[in-house]
């Protein structure tokens, strides 16, 4: 366990530092191109950053799906040695605890057994953590920008094969994202339509505010109140449908022109 720990460690340390390297790359290659767009330098200056950042970017998007397959596997690991450590744990507990009670050693005994398991749990909560620290919306856009990089360098300076081998790692990265994404739209879908019903709800219940003003069920200070009310929440209604909508098209848009990238020529 010693070992794993320490393995595990080490690979989160990287894991960590390269997502913050690639984050600071990404912001320069943005300020890159505005700089070159408002003309504030030259063609030739933005091509020798650009291929300096680039190489950096490409380095770090390589370890980077390493080190994310490394810290899976690990997980899957510690999650075993877990559910092993849980089990001998209900041994202990179903087989042996009421004679185990007869002794004065009885805490530390039973300490000895929860320890590992608080160990496998804090592995594996740490692992989630650093994963999740670069979100699938993060990790496309490093997908697309690593591949018009390869698109506007590697194909002059390297061959096919170099491409190829290129694009089979971001393929593979791709459908992972893909697959979780899946799970993670329909989710989306579902919450916007729901949203869509109470929008709807909103509108009739402002309709029936209306009506029971013009009858005189309401007087003009209630109705002022009511009529407030159902329009700020009918506004924070849609803004959330917008927000849905937006990233659902924004991660739409993201996998699909990495898809395009994928699918051209080297």
């Amino acid at each position: 366990m010693s070992q794993l720990e320490t393995e595990v460690s080490d690979d989160l340390k990287a894991f960590e530092s390269y997502v913050k390297g690639i984050r600071e790359t990404s912001l320069k290659l943005e300020q890159l191109a505005k700089m070159l767009q408002s003309g504030e330098i030259a063609e030739n200056v933005h091509r020798l950053i650009l291929d300096e950042l680039g190489d950096h970017l490409s380095k770090s998007v390589e370890e980077i799906f390493r080190l994310r397959e490394m810290l899976e596997l690990a997980k899957a690991k510690a999650k075993l040695e877990w559910t092993k450590e849980k089990i001998g744990l209900t041994d202990f507990e179903s087989e042996e605890y009421h004679s185990i009670l007869q002794y004065d050693g009885y805490v530390k005994g039973h300490m000895d057994l929860i320890a590992p398991l608080s160990s496998w749990e804090g592995i594996i909560s740490k692992i989630d953590a650093a994963l999740s620290s670069l979100t699938m919306e993060q990790e496309a856009s490093i997908i697309e920008r690593y591949l018009s990089f390869v698109k506007e360098k590697f194909s002059s300076e390297v061959g096919p094969e170099e491409v190829k081998r290129v694009k089979a790692l971001c393929q593979n990265r791709l459908n992972s994202i893909s697959e979780r994404w899946a799970s993670v739209r329909r989710d989306k879908i579902e919450q916007a339509v729901n949203l869509e019903l109470k929008a709807s709800q909103t509108k009739e219940d402002l309709k029936e505010v209306e009506v029971r003003f013009a009858v005189g069920e309401l007087d003009q200070k209630t109705f002022e109140y009511k009529v407030s009310a159902l329009q700020a929440s009918s506004k924070k209604v849609a803004k959330e449908i917008s927000d849905v909508q937006n990233y659902i098209d924004d991660m739409d848009m993201k996998i699909f022109r990495c898809s395009e990238l994928l699918r051209e020529n080297p």
